[in-house]
C-alpha cells in the first residue's frame, strides 16, 4: 500500500507572464489617467460658469480615479493569491483593466457633461438621458 502524497498542480508560465504584463498595463493605465485627469481638472477653471459645474467636474474625475486605484490594488491581490494557489490567473488581471479603462471612461463622460451641458444634478451625476434623447 502506497500512500500518494497528492502534488500540486504545475505554475504555468505563460500564466504569469500573462498576469504580470496584464497588471503593469493596468498599472500603466491608472497612471496616464491620473495626468490626464489632472490636467483635465486643470481646466475646469476656463469652462464658463453658466454651462459649467466645475464641482461636478472634479467630483467625477477624483471618484472614477479613486475607484480605478481601488480596482488596481484589489486585482493585483486576487491575481497573485490564484497564482499562489496556482490556479490561472490571468482572466482576472485582464478583467481588472476592462474595468479600469471602463471606469474611467464614464468618469471622463461625466466629467465631459458636467463641464459643457447646463443639466447638471448635484454630487456630479449628470442628466444623460436628456442629452441621449434630444
Amino acid at each position: 500500500m502506497t500512500d500518494a502524497i497528492p502534488s500540486k498542480r504545475p505554475l504555468l508560465g505563460w500564466d504569469i507572464a500573462v498576469s504580470v504584463a496584464v497588471l503593469l498595463l493596468g498599472g500603466g493605465f491608472l497612471i496616464v489617467a491620473a495626468v490626464i485627469d489632472l490636467f483635465s481638472a486643470a481646466l475646469v477653471g476656463n469652462c464658463p460658469a453658466r454651462t459649467c459645474s466645475a464641482g461636478a467636474a472634479v467630483a467625477s474625475l477624483g471618484i472614477s480615479w479613486f475607484v480605478m486605484f481601488l480596482l488596481v490594488i484589489i486585482g493585483a491581490v486576487l491575481t497573485i493569491v490564484s497564482l499562489a494557489r496556482r490556479r490561472q490567473s490571468w482572466w482576472i488581471a485582464l478583467v481588472t483593466l476592462v474595468l479600469e479603462v471602463a471606469v474611467w471612461i464614464v468618469g471622463f463622460v461625466l466629467y465631459s457633461q458636467a463641464v459643457n451641458h447646463e443639466r447638471v444634478v448635484i454630487d456630479g451625476v449628470v442628466a444623460l438621458g436628456a442629452t441621449l434623447l434630444g
